[in-house]
């Protein structure tokens, strides 16, 4: 029997914004969650970034925030916080993004959560741990990048200048994270009946996802060298040039070396002291993919793409991002979906990457204009229309 999803009849209330909180709300609205996005007088910020064809509608805050119910609550007031506390006692998670000084002040503290629903569970989806010296700094994607040491390692290692990577790392990453925390503590509230806070700050997981393979020499005590991986951090580990383009090769093991080698018509490098194993091959890293590159310009991109699905050693051609969204693969298991929005038209949307067994009923709910459903929430905990429209009136909602 199809469902809405494995988190069907859980309730999520979004106080998020931008990308860190709003995507772990996103990933739990697709599985089935029903998410009440709270927001502000002024919205969602990215509701006016990027690409918009309707003020308020960026691509980027739909891309975020379908399947999601929108109300407008000034939490600056006491009005807008009692309508909280409503909404709280109903809710089974709240993710916010708000430092310990301005969560208390707007009553989303832990302490005063669990006080009116103690099965709650809260998510603190910020920049840096509350126990830490950087507990009140305010934090980015581009920041954490650079704190991380990110941003170095793209510039160092490609000879240019400390730079970004291009998407929001720092805040995906944070939020897959922080989405793992939140189901685990689900689990735990159903089985003890109690919640609890869930924190997992973008500074210390990109650290830990950055450190899982560069935690080297300095793994052991004394440290046995300098912390990184070589292979990762040789400039030449990049897309290989062709005589027409580039591509992307990454022979692994033994066996694929073997194959590379005959492929190139340089066998004798099969035995090769300097690339005869794994350790060898990663003290001299930089010479091999010198080679490689030196070789595979010899022929098109299209001659060693074939060469190499036949020799069955991993590799993928360099896409741009037009490339990735004509992708026939991504086509096949039908990533990107079309539909209607009423106010933006014919849209396309990119779906959950996850697929379940069972089958689910996909219904997808467009992202909702700023406060579209503000009226009918505030009638779900309870508000009468003159209750509501007193409200409305004070600009405590809209």
């Amino acid at each position: 029997m199809a469902s809405k999803g494995p988190l069907s009849g859980i309730k999520v209330l979004d106080l998020s914004s931008l990308i860190l909180g709003p995507y772990i709300s996103q990933i739990m609205a697709e599985w089935g969650a029903d998410v009440i996005k709270v927001e502000a007088p002024a919205g969602d910020i990215t509701r006016n970034i990027a690409t918009t064809k309707t003020p308020g509608m960026s691509a980027i805050f739909m891309n975020l925030n379908h399947n999601k119910r929108s109300i407008v609550l000034d939490l600056k007031t006491p009005e807008g916080q009692d309508v909280l506390k409503r909404l709280v006692k109903n809710s089974d998670v709240i993710v916010h993004n708000y430092r310990p000084r301005p969560a208390k002040k707007l009553g989303v503290s832990y302490e005063q959560l669990s006080s009116i629903n103690p099965k709650l569970v809260s998510c603190i989806a910020v920049g840096y741990g509350r126990d830490g010296r950087y507990s009140e700094r305010p934090a980015y994607d581009d920041l954490i990048q650079g704190i991380c040491g990110i941003a170095d390692l793209n510039g160092r290692y490609n000879e240019s200048r400390p730079g970004y990577v291009p998407t929001a790392l720092a805040d995906k990453v944070g939020s897959l994270m922080s989405l793992s925390a939140i189901l685990a503590a689900l689990y735990d509230a159903e089985k003890t009946g109690v919640g609890q806070e869930v924190e997992s700050p973008m500074f210390e997981t990109l650290a830990s996802f950055l450190l899982l393979e560069h935690l080297t020499g300095p793994a052991y005590e004394p440290p046995l060298g300098p912390p990184g991986h070589l292979r990762q951090m040789t400039p030449l580990r990049r897309p290989f040039k062709t005589s027409d383009s580039y591509i992307c090769a990454l022979p692994y093991t033994d066996k694929h070396w073997r194959s590379l080698f005959k492929i190139i018509d340089e066998e004798a490098l099969i035995n090769d002291p300097r690339f005869s194993s794994v350790a060898k091959r990663t003290d001299n890293t930089i010479e091999l993919y010198q080679m490689i590159e030196n070789l595979l310009q010899q022929n098109t991109t299209e001659y060693w793409l074939a060469e190499l699905e036949l020799a069955d050693i991993p590799f993928a051609p360099v896409s741009t991002l037009d490339d990735l969204l004509k992708d026939p693969h991504l086509h096949d298991v039908g990533l990107f979906e079309e539909y209607e929005h009423p106010s933006e038209g014919r849209l396309r949307r990119v779906k959950s990457p996850v697929t379940f067994s069972k089958p689910m009923i996909n219904e997808p709910i467009c992202a909702s204009s700023l406060g579209e459903n503000s009226r009918e929430i505030l009638q779900e905990a309870g508000y009468d229309d003159n209750q509501i429209d007193r409200l409305f009136k004070a600009s405590v909602s809209a």
